[in-house]
């Protein structure tokens, strides 16, 4: 019997013993290959789902990074610059038919160096009004999710940073996010 399998049924029903059945070789080898063509469907998925992440790590940081050797450095503090909070932001985020979103934000930047600090304070207004204005046109989908913020960060280093003149911001950090 190369070409059928053998297995036992349940014979319960009958209220006897158990019967055996004849299951085609070709209804096994159905099976396995269903088997085998989810179990490459899953395995596809996992990798491409990490290679998606990767390539966009492979095409580099969009915000200017600082590389430092943290073995040379003495004081751990001094890996991270000084650093200016600005009040937090409150905004309508645009109505996509699920009724009004509002979106609570607050953040603090990396500066270059501490000479940068007296250039922001004197622009604040121009830096909260153009932040206020990249915030108030995006919707739930745009900020949502990592990747949403990460790219919410990266336009508010490059609005920021295109209204100082003297200095520059190194990063953004987003200490507060909540939307309602």
């Amino acid at each position: 019997m190369a070409d059928e399998a053998e297995v036992q049924a349940d014979g319960a029903a009958d209220g006897g013993e158990g019967k055996k059945r004849k299951i085609p070789l070709w209804v096994i080898i159905l099976i396995a290959g269903q088997l085998v063509v989810v179990v490459g469907l899953i395995v596809a998925f996992t990798v491409l789902s990490g290679h998606k992440e990767e390539s966009a790590e492979e095409a580099g940081p969009t915000v200017e990074e600082q590389k430092v050797d943290p073995s040379k450095v003495k004081d751990p503090s001094a890996l991270i610059g000084p650093q200016f909070e600005l009040e937090e932001f409150l905004v309508n985020l645009i109505d996509d038919g699920r009724g009004p979103r509002y979106l609570k934000v607050s953040m603090k930047f990396e500066l270059e160096s501490e000479e940068v600090r007296p250039e922001v304070e004197g622009r604040l207004a121009q830096v909260r009004d153009e932040i206020l204005l990249l915030l108030t046109s995006k919707r739930v989908t745009d900020v949502e999710g990592s990747d949403g913020k990460r790219i919410l960060k990266d336009e508010i280093f490059t609005r920021v940073n295109k209204i100082l003149v003297t200095g520059r911001i190194k990063r953004v950090y987003i200490t507060d996010f909540v939307i309602q």
